[in-house]
């Protein structure tokens, strides 16, 4: 039996999950817009979808509006903020760890015109909060940041950042990429102003995504047509999609502190038996529970990653959009050569068990005799 632990990357659909899917295919598969019986029951199951999820975020269902996924919420996000703002100033901080949602979407704004300050992490991965508060200038009118670095589970100070951001630039907004905090790690929305987050890390379904967007504030959408969503986010409704993704924040939500003791447990034991390899464990110390950058600091991840594989354990390089390019996250922290091209991440789901984690130790072992 294969021992997945790419669940960062993306995580098997909880069984409630498919079968809320499977409901609104088979039955309750009306359009939401439609004003007939069909149409008015499918309406209902959105807004009992919308209401999961504020439920889980903490907010108003107003405050909830579906997307396909979380680079469509993050792109929203940034470029709505940047274009909103654009009158006060031009000037936009993020760090240099950021997912490519982020940072391909900064460079998009920076050929209209905009400037943009990447922030450095620390030779440990962590970012420090005085050099994120130190680049805030008069004219910043967006700073955005990840709760989770999606390589290597460092904690970034994002609740901070968006507290004095907002004391020094009242006008300013912040974006918070949620992907790898929601219902992993505790996500307050004090000062958010925007926040993404992904159905598909979390047990629901690929192709759904969530943006919280504050109580008032409005933003021009990307998508322009039928106006649904509030007019954010134009198109019929992915409504199996959106069923599973509440289907699976239902499952998770309980259980959030549960499943984060569990994983850390994984995690503390696969960091053990790794350093007792004779590996380095990329991943600094304040992280999050469910993902373990390491490296055995000899070959390339990719010759790992086929061995594990041909062993029925799954993990990744990095990140899954990277494909194997040389991580941009690792690269930034300074870490030497042979650490960064023999990265692995391994990232767990409540799910997985220290069996898992036996196993993966043990491939490794096997694949570290390669080299």
């Amino acid at each position: 039996m294969a021992v997945y632990l790419d669940n960062a990357a993306t995580t098997a659909v909880l069984p409630e999950a498919a079968q809320a899917a499977l409901a609104v295919m088979t039955e309750n598969y009306g359009n939401p817009s439609s004003l007939h019986e069909a149409g008015r029951a499918a309406r209902e199951t959105l807004e009992k979808a919308r209401a999961a999820v504020a439920l889980a975020l903490g907010c108003p269902a107003a405050c909830v509006t579906f997307t396909s996924c979380g680079t469509e919420s993050i792109n929203t996000s940034l470029v709505g903020a940047a274009m909103k703002n654009r009158h006060r100033g031009r000037h936009i901080i993020s760090t240099a760890i950021e997912h490519d949602a982020v940072l391909r979407t900064l460079n998009d704004l920076k050929n209209q015109d905009f400037e943009v300050t990447l922030i450095l992490p620390e030779r440990d991965g962590t970012v420090s909060l005085d050099k994120v508060l130190s680049a805030v200038r008069p004219d910043t009118i967006l700073m955005s940041m990840q709760g989770v670095n999606n390589e290597t589970g460092a904690l970034l100070p994002y609740a901070e950042a968006a507290a004095a951001f907002k004391k020094s630039n009242p006008e300013g907004l912040f974006h918070l990429d949620g992907v790898q905090n929601f219902l992993k790690r505790p996500m307050p929305l004090k000062n958010v102003d925007l926040a993404s987050c992904s159905a598909h890390k979390i047990g629901g379904m690929k192709g759904c995504g969530a943006l919280y967007i504050r109580p008032g504030l409005k933003l021009r959408p990307l998508l322009f047509g039928g106006g649904q969503e509030s007019a954010m986010r134009s198109g019929t409704e992915g409504m199996p999609q959106i069923a599973a993704f509440a289907a699976a924040v239902e499952k998770r939500l309980p259980a959030v502190e549960e499943n984060g003791r569990h994983m850390a447990s994984l995690k503390n034991e696969l960091i053990a038996r790794v350093r007792a390899l004779g590996g380095t464990i990329n991943t600094p110390e304040r992280s999050a529970d469910h993902i373990v950058n390491l490296s055995m600091c000899r070959g390339r991840s990719e010759v790992y990653i086929r061995a594990l594989s041909d062993d029925g354990v799954y993990v990744s390089g990095g990140s899954a959009c990277a494909r194997g390019k040389k991580s941009h996250v690792l690269d930034a922290m300074h870490l030497p050569k042979r650490n960064i091209d023999a990265a692995l991440r391994v990232s767990f789901c409540p799910e997985n068990t220290m069996d898992d984690v036996e196993s993966f130790c043990a491939s490794l072992e096997k694949a570290a005799k390669l080299f």
